[in-house]
């Protein structure tokens, strides 16, 4: 049973629905933390735990907001129980914020002069030729208006487009496959209707349904089956999954406008509510003037 599995409180449904992926996050943060860190610098060695944060927190993020495959009890539940980290996401509903790859770089305690990391500066604000990397989190820009990978690896591949993407071609396959076993069955009941015909022209259409049925046959077995992007296993059915992709496989992936520098929808409604209920607070606050020099009642 993975570390999701052992909450206090009990995972509503639709949990294992995204536990593989999870599960499948924190072991290669385990295996990344409990790696050799020789020849590595001082803060290289965090950077897998900044950049596999992000992208679990994204994950969930996207399923419940860009694509609405998980339900909002489902979302809370792993905003409460800190599977996600709930201040990232909450900047994220901020505009300007979308694609921020860690609150760390946005903090002005970390940084020289009381600014925040290169990263956070839009490219066409830079000199041509700068080249783009926070120490900490290895963010290679999560400034709005991109669409590059932030940290040009794995780790940066949005797995919830992914997985979407995934579960579409599955059932295009699985829509293909009917539609040739529909076509084969109606093509052997002709035959059955055409008993009386030759026997060479019998056979001769015998061969051409059994050929297209090794022809899909064939094709599922060359396709490699990735499934969804994980199982608590790390499998699905008899063949392997893997979490990521490649680089070629990640292109053919269409990323939401919600992923690439828009606001999603709903992230929005909430970030401005939050936004209004804060300026209500400090509207009905009373103005005393500063601490210490209250003005006295006449």
């Amino acid at each position: 049973m993975s570390k999701f599995g052992r909450r206090i409180k009990q995972a509503p449904d639709g949990f294992d629905y995204i536990e593989p992926t999870l599960t499948a996050l924190e072991n290669e943060l385990r295996e990344k933390v409990n790696e050799p860190h020789e020849g590595l610098r001082k803060t290289e060695s965090q950077w897998p735990i900044h950049q596999i944060n992000w992208q679990k927190s994204r994950y969930i993020y996207d399923l419940y907001y860009t694509y609405g495959r998980i339900s909002k009890e489902l979302y809370d539940y792993c905003i409460t129980n800190k599977i996600v980290d709930a201040a990232l996401i909450a900047k994220w509903k901020k505009p300007g914020y979308e694609r921020l790859c860690s609150t760390y770089v946005i903090n002005p305690r970390n940084y020289k002069f009381g600014t925040v990391s290169i990263c956070r500066v839009p490219k066409q604000s830079l000199a041509p030729g700068t080249e783009i990397e926070d120490p900490m989190t290895g963010c290679r820009g999560c400034a709005s208006g991109s669409t590059s990978n932030i940290f040009g690896n794995k780790y940066g591949q949005y797995l919830a487009a992914i997985q979407v993407a995934r579960e579409e071609r599955m059932a295009q396959r699985e829509a293909i496959r009917r539609q040739l076993q529909e076509e084969e069955e109606a093509d052997r009941a002709a035959e059955k209707s055409d008993e009386e015909d030759e026997d060479g022209d019998s056979d001769d259409n015998q061969g051409v349904s059994t050929g297209r049925g090794k022809k899909l046959s064939n094709e599922d077995e060359d396709e490699e089956d990735l499934g969804p992007v994980g199982a608590p296993d790390g499998s699905s059915g008899p063949k392997k999954v893997d979490v990521w992709v490649t680089s070629d496989q990640e292109r053919n992936v269409e990323l939401d406008d919600g992923m690439v520098g828009e606001l999603a929808g709903d992230a929005k409604r909430e970030a401005m509510m939050a936004m209004s209920k804060s300026n209500l607070g400090k509207g009905n606050r009373p103005d005393n003037g500063p601490a210490g020099k209250r003005s006295r009642p006449n």
